[in-house]
């Protein structure tokens, strides 16, 4: 949304320019393409109905019978979740692992095509596989039994949830760093030994829907032992089973699953992979090699997804949108940036509420009308700051570059506290209503009486009529949009020299290229 004259490109003032963040916007590995459409899928789903019902009512009897045969083989047992179970125990457990295949079976995976032998627990304590839907976890409990690594909230799942703690899992609150910490410690010390199963992990740490690898956790290569990498393939023609952010919910999965003759499944296991001593020093390495290894293998592509980008797709899921409206590749801006799933929830929500119309991109108008700022040259510049492919509107990802460059910059403090001080005038320390709308008027001339009294009234805090430096930190913080207009209008604004901060622009790039 340039004019004539106006540079590509744009910087953030004293800030610099900003890191281009290369992300893919035609690929995403949350969504599951399938439709219900077709005479054939419509004839077929009539024909197939009463076997459905038969095979609905099988996965339900297994599931409740697997449930009672657990809770008989935990009865007395103590301290479930960090003690191994004696062998007696295990084997009480083993109809149920046959429960898990009868449910396969129910699902219409008749029969499983398995290529490779799994390794003995004690040369690889640790399994390793890609995660495309439910029917994972219910083959790994049928033939191994592990300890499989889950979200915390799975346990308290009716039915599930006890069946899960069979498993002895490690469960993992993603909200609480010490939680994962605590994950960590465990998935090491159970892996060392060899009076547990092997140890389970979905290091994607999400479903995807099979056409890539997202990123590797590094909990299940922190231990520095040897993995076996398993491969899940579920080759399809008329329902994709993958179970991710925009696709079917589980139930209607389920019916499209059993109202099918048969649905194919594959499971590989590779070779052991044992890291090098660099590795072992270095989890995320072995991650990384293992996770490239998986890939030759599934003939599928790595991309720098990730968890926090599923539960981001989510939320776009949630509020009406396309689940890439929300996708980051959060995997590069953890990288460039040290974000947090926090911040980067909080903009998507931010940057979906400029976007009334819901398209999953913000035009120039939608960004000034939710800024409540007029049309002019300097809120063109701000939002080409924003749009550098110049393309008249921007996505969430091109917002959340923008937003990350600002609030993570050595000098972003210094920034707000040179707005505080530009806007104070006379550096009593107090900002009042006409100072503000003096200030206001300087950068944007164009400005309303009812715009200024907008802002004033979004800075005012506890003290009516008066603003103090605590609260316009907190706002800019909370806006750094509004921060970025200062200093464009103002690129001296800042005391330090422009040069520091593209030599370290430089160096991050520099690094990221590497």
């Amino acid at each position: 949304m340039r004019k004539n004259g106006e540079k590509k490109g744009q910087g953030a003032g004293g800030l610099g320019q900003p890191i281009e963040v290369q992300t893919d916007q035609t690929f995403n590995p949350f969504r599951n393409d399938s439709r219900f459409e077709g005479t054939y899928e419509v004839v077929k789903t009539v024909v197939l109905f009463p076997v459905m019902l038969l095979r609905a009512v099988l996965f339900v009897a297994a599931l409740l019978l697997g449930y009672c045969i657990t809770k008989i083989a935990l009865l007395g047992a103590k301290k479930v979740l960090t003690k191994p179970f004696p062998t007696w125990r295990r084997v009480l457990l083993l109809p149920v692992r046959f429960c898990a295949r009868i449910q396969l079976f129910s699902c219409g995976f008749q029969w499983i095509c398995v290529k490779g032998k799994p390794a003995p627990r004690q040369e690889a304590p640790i399994l390793v596989s890609n995660h495309v839907t439910f029917a994972d976890p219910l083959f790994i409990f049928f033939r191994h039994l592990p300890v499989i690594v889950t979200a915390h909230e799975n346990l308290t799942m009716p039915v599930a949830g006890a069946i899960m703690k069979a498993m002895q899992v490690i469960a993992v609150n993603r909200d609480l760093p010490d939680s994962r910490r605590n994950a960590s410690g465990a998935i090491k010390r159970k892996a060392m030994c060899n009076d547990w199963s092997h140890v389970m992990i979905f290091p994607e740490a999400t479903t995807t829907n099979g056409k890539a690898l997202v990123s590797f956790k590094a909990g299940a290569f922190t231990p520095g032992y040897a993995v076996q990498p398993m491969l899940m393939r579920y080759p399809h023609v008329h329902i994709d089973p993958s179970w991710v952010a925009e696709g079917p919910v589980v139930y209607w999965l389920l019916f499209r699953l059993m109202t099918q003759f048969h649905n194919f499944m594959s499971v590989e296991y590779l070779p052991v992979i044992h890291p090098t001593l660099a590795e072992q020093k270095n989890p995320r390495a072995f991650a990384e090699r293992v996770r490239a290894t998986m890939a030759r293998a599934l003939n599928v592509s790595v991309t720098q997804h990730s968890y926090e980008d599923a539960a981001l797709a989510m939320e776009a899921v949630k509020l009406k949108l396309e689940s890439k409206a929300g996708i980051l590749e959060f995997g590069k801006f953890e990288k460039l940036y040290q974000l947090s799933f926090k911040d980067s929830k909080l903009w998507l929500h931010k940057f979906l509420a400029m976007d009334p119309a819901k398209r999953g991109v913000v035009t120039y108008w939608n960004f000034i009308n939710a800024l409540h700022l007029p049309d002019c040259v300097l809120l063109r510049q701000v939002f080409s700051y924003f749009d550098r492919t110049d393309r008249g509107f921007i996505d969430f990802s091109q917002y959340a570059a923008g937003v990350a460059f600002i609030v993570k910059h050595d000098k972003f403090k210094e920034a707000i506290e040179a707005t505080f001080k530009f806007c104070n005038g006379d550096g009593d320390g107090i900002l009042d209503k006409a100072k503000a709308q003096t200030s206001f008027r300087e950068v944007i001339p164009s400005i309303t009486n009812q715009q200024v009294h907008f802002l004033f009234e979004r800075l005012d805090g506890k003290k009516p009529g008066v603003i103090s430096m605590a609260e316009f930190s907190q706002f800019f913080e909370e806006n750094p949009e509004y921060l970025l207009i200062f200093l464009i209008a103002n690129p001296d604004l800042l005391s330090s020299s422009k040069k520091d901060f593209d030599e370290d622009f430089l160096n991050v790039d520099i690094k990221m290229t590497e």
